[in-house]
């Protein structure tokens, strides 16, 4: 999961991976987008409709709006695609769809942030917080590629390139929307255990 805030409350909500994989082993991506769009704006909206248990963690929820979106089935997907799940394959995909989940999110919370303005602690977290965008941004032109044995250097991995191609565009947008908009959510992912909400 992450750190955040003592006195903070997080809604959560996971995506079943396996509902965007097609029959010929692509992957809905754009589907996966707006999957992503739909639930954290249901969730930014939650935020302002939820009872939280005092009066500190209400207060501070409400300042920095933290959501837990992610995402579940990600061994069922791998299982259906025959990629070994401890592998680099299976690796740089996860990063893959990760990066898109999460600069998806971003972006779509300074779109709200655009006409809702950002989240009351933004700007005295402004800097530190584009800084860390832009490292998110950075990273995901790293996926794809991994230092295999024996390699001096970095090669290829097998990763569809749409996939990793809406990553950096996912996060392209987030940091320039982030820069002109700030963001409506202080965090907007998180990787949850999925012990109970994935029952359902």
């Amino acid at each position: 999961e992450y750190m955040f805030l003592d006195d903070t409350a997080c809604n959560l909500s996971s995506i079943n991976l396996t509902k965007f994989l097609k029959d010929d082993g692509t992957f809905d991506i754009e589907g996966y987008r707006q999957a992503v769009r739909v639930l954290i704006l249901a969730q930014e909206i939650l935020v302002d409709f939820s009872s939280y248990p005092t009066d500190t963690i209400a207060k501070n929820s409400h300042d920095y709006r933290p959501l837990g979106l992610g995402y579940a089935n990600l061994g069922t997907m791998l299982m259906r695609l025959g990629i070994p799940y401890d592998s680099d394959t299976g690796r740089a995909l996860a990063a893959a769809l990760t990066s898109v989940l999460c600069g998806h999110a971003y972006a779509t919370s300074a779109e709200i942030a655009a006409s809702k303005g950002a989240f009351p602690g933004f700007a005295s977290n402004r800097q530190p917080m584009l800084r860390v965008m832009s490292k998110h941004r950075e990273a995901s032109l790293k996926i794809g590629t991994a230092a295999l044995p024996g390699m001096s250097g970095t090669e290829r991995v097998e990763c569809p390139d749409y996939i990793l191609n809406a990553a950096r565009e996912d996060w392209d947008r987030a940091v320039t929307l982030g820069e002109k908009h700030g963001y409506r959510n202080a965090q907007t992912s998180v990787l949850a255990p999925t012990g109970t909400i994935g029952l359902l």
